[in-house]
């Protein structure tokens, strides 16, 4: 592996992940969390099947424009499945008061806080390095490391995005700068779509939805089936 793990309780989970997030300058070790054993071999096991090395992965994605790449999305979407977007924008909702929180050291249908969880250390120089370390992505219809770099990395300069979390389907990220206006969460909420389509079309329904839930959220989840 190219990450250590330390097994921690469920309970103790986000405050060592802070502690160790804020070690992060110090130490070049950054922290992640992963879930329970299971989400952890899923990890490793989906890692096999991609063996680019993470330094060639981290060059790829700097010459890959991740703006460009969401517009080549939508534009295979319209061509070949007629893709409107009238039918996926819905009606804006509102304020949405609950924002979600960090949640990969809970039971996903229950809530409740897991016994032991797995925090992951990976030695890089920037958080959007984390999905080539573990070669994450490039199955179904999840981006492959490169695209999950390229992203991540312009949503860090943009929104001070950081991603906390790492499992075998599951990306969190903890968020400094969010969209303040109505706007500027729409404009984030299609880039989101477009990246991960199930946050929307298996979650929240409507991308006015995603964009209500990003203003002034401190937190973003994304997940693909």
């Amino acid at each position: 592996m190219d990450f250590t793990t330390l097994k921690i309780p469920g309970g103790d989970a986000i405050r060592l992940l802070n502690e160790h997030r804020s070690r992060y300058p110090a130490t070049g070790q950054y922290p992640f969390l992963i879930g329970d054993a299971e989400d952890l071999a899923r990890i490793e096991e989906a890692a096999k099947f991609y063996d680019q090395d993470p330094a060639e992965t981290i060059r790829i994605s700097l010459d890959l424009n991740p703006l460009e790449w969401i517009a080549g999305e939508r534009k295979f979407a319209e061509e070949d499945y007629g893709f409107s977007p009238d039918k996926i924008v819905g009606d804006w909702p509102g304020e949405i008061a609950e924002k979600g929180s960090i949640a990969l050291h809970k039971e996903v249908l229950t809530g409740k806080i897991k016994p032991e969880v797995y925090l992951g250390l990976a030695k890089i120089e920037k958080p959007w390095h984390l999905p080539a370390i573990l070669r994450y992505g490039g199955w179904n219809e999840c981006p492959g490391p490169e695209v999950h770099c390229a992203l991540h990395r312009e949503w860090q300069q943009r929104y001070g995005a950081e991603i906390t979390g790492m499992s075998g389907d599951i990306v969190e990220c903890a968020v400094t700068k969010p969209p303040t206006d109505r706007n500027a969460a729409t404009i984030l909420a299609w880039e989101q779509y477009w990246y991960c389509v199930d946050i929307v079309e298996q979650g929240c329904e409507s991308v006015s939805n995603l964009a209500a839930t990003l203003l002034n959220s401190p937190y973003w989840y994304f997940w693909w089936d």
